[in-house]
């Protein structure tokens, strides 16, 4: 078994954090870095989707079925995700009161087959989109829960590092 974690630290009570941790209808208006959404007629099963980047710059997105197994107010919320038989992943965010402001711990424990057999893959794929859900519940709890504001798009790169081409 593999743990990932990430983390941060946010400017509000864990009450506040829990809430919106807690409404996974609501993830799409702040979370850009993964997708996760309800089952319409049971409320405790989703389906968790998310894009990483391999190390050869290829995009590998993937969806896994799961169910909340805890919701524990205001200081933890997990769920299991995974293909039986194949991939299996534990996923936990637990919060701890720092005065004023909530540590959030994103955790991530991954086994079954795959990872046994692709070792090298999922410390590659986890990571960054982990450390994006922590940078968007902080922005938006910081933001007063209100509806996230698109990031600006990153400049173009010039090619092959030069002047992009003039048109005629």
């Amino acid at each position: 078994m593999k743990r990932f974690t990430s983390d941060v630290v946010v400017d509000g009570p864990p009450e506040k954090v829990w809430d919106i941790l807690a409404d996974i209808p609501a993830y799409p208006e702040w979370n850009r870095a993964t997708r996760i959404e309800p089952d319409r007629k049971r409320p405790d099963e989703i389906t968790y989707g998310l894009t990483a980047v391999r190390p050869n710059g290829q995009e590998l997105s993937w969806r896994l079925t799961g169910r909340l197994l805890e919701r524990r107010r205001p200081d933890l919320i997990t769920w299991r995700l995974g293909m039986p038989g194949f991939v299996f992943l534990k996923m936990s965010y637990a919060l701890t009161p720092r005065g004023n402001r909530t540590h959030v711990l994103f955790s991530a424990e991954v086994s079954g087959l795959i990872p046994r057999v692709f070792p090298n893959h999922f410390p590659n794929l986890l990571p960054d989109p982990m450390a994006g859900t922590m940078r968007d519940l902080k922005r938006h709890a910081e933001a007063g829960g209100r509806r996230a504001v698109p990031a600006p798009a990153p400049a173009k790169k010039p090619r092959h590092g030069g002047p992009p081409p003039r048109r005629r």
